[in-house]
């Protein structure tokens, strides 16, 4: 029985990679990930060998593997989200953007908030100026009334993990896992 296991198992990579492959090559029909080589999935198979010029056998052999692998970690590198870059700085507790602030961070904020703006009201547009002003003060605590979060006008951890997450859920950014 464990050799039957191993083999819908080796199945369900082989479509899974076809299925990533799929989405990115429309040559490639998307496969049922359920471990059975079936018709779909050998239709996925013939269509990769016929896109990789490899001989159409509809037979998953050594060189079509080995292809289909390398392609399908090359989507996966190509297609995945960019790398994150923390920004808000890991300082003691209590740390936060305040008014009066200058600096690269401010700016960064004060974009989001712009970006914001666009979706939701109430935000105001905020000049990208990278002095925390009384304008972003005032979007910031806009924002923070929108999310729960005390009205402060400071930008703390908690209202910028808001504001990023927000940010990359609504143009499409990285998002945590």
């Amino acid at each position: 029985m464990p050799e039957r296991i191993n083999e819908q198992e080796a199945v369900r990579n082989l479509q899974r990679y076809l299925r990533q492959l799929s989405y990115v090559d429309k040559r490639i029909p998307t496969p049922p990930i359920d471990g059975i080589y079936d018709t779909a999935t050998r239709e996925a198979v013939l269509a990769f060998q016929r896109a990789e010029r490899l001989p159409e056998t509809g037979v998953v052999d050594i060189p079509t593997w080995e292809l289909l692998f390398r392609r399908y970690e090359e989507s996966l590198r190509r297609e995945a989200a960019p790398v994150p870059l923390a920004q808000f700085p890991r300082l003691s507790p209590g740390y936060a953007l305040r008014a009066d602030d200058e600096s690269f961070l401010v700016r960064l904020v004060q974009y989001a908030l712009g970006e914001l703006d666009l979706i939701y009201e109430g935000l105001d547009d905020v000049p990208q100026t990278g002095i925390y002003d009384e304008a972003t003060m005032k979007a910031v605590r806009g924002f923070q009334r929108r999310h729960g979060l005390p009205e402060t006008g400071e930008v703390d951890r908690a209202t910028w993990d808001a504001l990023a997450t927000t940010y990359n859920r609504e143009f499409g950014g990285y998002q945590a896992q």
